[in-house]
């Protein structure tokens, strides 16, 4: 998404019409609606998966909707904007699991997945760096600050890469079961979220703050990816062994 964002560089809609009154605020650029593509992903992804539960369907494309509605209704962008990032969300929801089964058929292929990766964030964080921005200004102020739009690409980027990465790993070598109890994935999830909570609002800000670098933006995200995809599953599975070699030698 980011790369389509820089890419085409396009204002919010306010700044290109002051007829449009935002009810609130956003920085960066407008297209496309990164709310939109993450709704229709998200969603889509279930109402793909339970298809056969029309109620369920029929509350998840209402919940895409809405997400695009109320991303034209403050403001923040226009229906191209909305458009587009939901048609991005469902060629997702559309190509991942095609992509999956791709891989499935032949083990040595998810070797790809990684290399695909490291091809991709290369290329795309010298793309970012090297291309040129609008430099627009009013009132003596930037409208968008092209090194800070950047930080976040570096942040996309180091996210992609620890996803395809960290995918590999876990795949090859942790092996994470899902086949366990309802109250072990209850526990795996609450603790999971509140992992991320403690790195995203507490750990990451502090540090981005003490080193204001695009680079580190883009180990921090790229290292968040690591800890939830390998060292959290690979920490609940040893953990979960561990217990039921206790219970066994008990019994």
């Amino acid at each position: 998404m980011q790369a389509l964002k820089l890419t085409f560089c396009v204002y919010r809609p306010w700044i290109r019409c002051n007829k449009i009154v935002p009810v609130e605020t956003a920085s960066g650029y407008s297209f496309p609606s990164g709310h939109s593509v993450t709704a229709s992903a998200n969603y889509g992804t279930v109402l793909e998966r339970y298809r056969k539960y029309k109620p369920l369907c029929i509350f998840m494309g209402f919940m895409i909707l809405l997400t695009m509605f109320s991303r034209n209704y403050i403001g923040v962008h226009t229906p191209q904007d909305v458009l587009v990032g939901a048609f991005l969300g469902i060629v997702v929801v559309f190509i991942g699991p095609k992509v999956w089964e791709w891989i499935n058929k032949n083990s040595k292929r998810d070797y790809i997945i990684p290399c695909i990766g490291l091809i991709f964030t290369a290329l795309f964080l010298v793309y970012i760096s090297v291309k040129s921005y609008p430099m627009d200004y009013a009132n003596g102020e930037l409208l968008v600050d092209p090194n800070k739009m950047m930080k976040d690409g570096f942040k996309d980027a180091g996210r992609f890469l620890g996803v395809t990465i960290a995918w590999f790993i876990e795949r090859r070598f942790v092996k994470f079961s899902l086949d366990v109890s309802a109250i072990q994935k209850v526990t795996r999830c609450c603790v999971g979220v509140l992992l991320i909570i403690l790195y995203e609002n507490a750990l990451m800000p502090a540090l981005t703050e003490m080193v204001s670098s695009s680079w580190i933006s883009f180990i921090l995200t790229f290292f968040e990816l690591i800890v939830l995809m390998v060292i959290y599953p690979l920490c609940f599975s040893k953990i979960e062994s561990l217990k039921v070699s206790k219970q066994k030698q008990k019994n």
